[in-house]
């Protein structure tokens, strides 16, 4: 199970990002020249990257002890919390960048990232009003259900920098290499 929360959450993460390997490639602005926009998309990546970073690990799955089990992923949870925290307030900073749609795209890029907070500090909340092991687990499991719900407003904010004309300027950036990945099939 917790392969699949994290493989799906680390999807939506990259998902909300810009970096995309497809998409059209239409002139950033006449007054922005390409090094500009691509060393944005470098830093718009980079504001995701300590995220995914984040989500790269395991939560501690103790099933022996339920309390272990609980103080384990509730901390496990408030650390992601805190990794998207900063990358929403890193990307708050992108918003007046060289693209002129930077704003646009830079708060698509906060409002999935906050998708994803809102599910992971509700997970949390949840977990730490339980009770039991049974509880902690009800808790997880309702946050892969809910996983769904990310995938899709990952693909809406791609979709919306795709449609920018962005994609090349991710294709140049290193922090969005890096990024780049092929989600998990279903």
């Amino acid at each position: 199970m917790r392969r699949t929360v994290l493989a799906v959450l680390t999807c939506c993460l990259l998902a909300a990002t810009a970096c995309s390997s497809g998409g059209s490639s239409t002139s950033a602005s006449p007054t922005a020249s390409e090094a500009d926009v691509v060393a944005w998309m470098d830093k718009v990546c980079g504001a995701v990257d300590g995220t995914a970073k984040a989500m790269s690990d395991e939560p501690p799955i103790d099933m022996s002890d339920p309390a272990k089990l609980k103080t384990g992923l509730s901390d496990w949870l408030g650390t992601k919390v805190a990794a998207v925290d900063k990358s929403i307030s890193d990307l708050k900073g992108l918003e007046n960048g060289p693209h002129p749609k930077s704003k646009e795209l830079a708060t698509a890029a906060q409002d999935g990232m906050g998708q994803i907070r809102t599910l992971l500090a509700d997970t949390r909340s949840k977990l730490d009003a339980s009770t039991d092991a049974t509880g902690a687990i009800t808790a997880f499991t309702e946050m892969v259900a809910r996983a769904s719900e990310l995938e899709k407003a990952g693909a809406d904010v791609q979709k919306k920098f795709d449609e920018t004309g962005l994609a090349t300027a991710a294709q140049k950036a290193n922090n969005c290499k890096g990024l780049q990945t092929s989600p998990p099939t279903s």
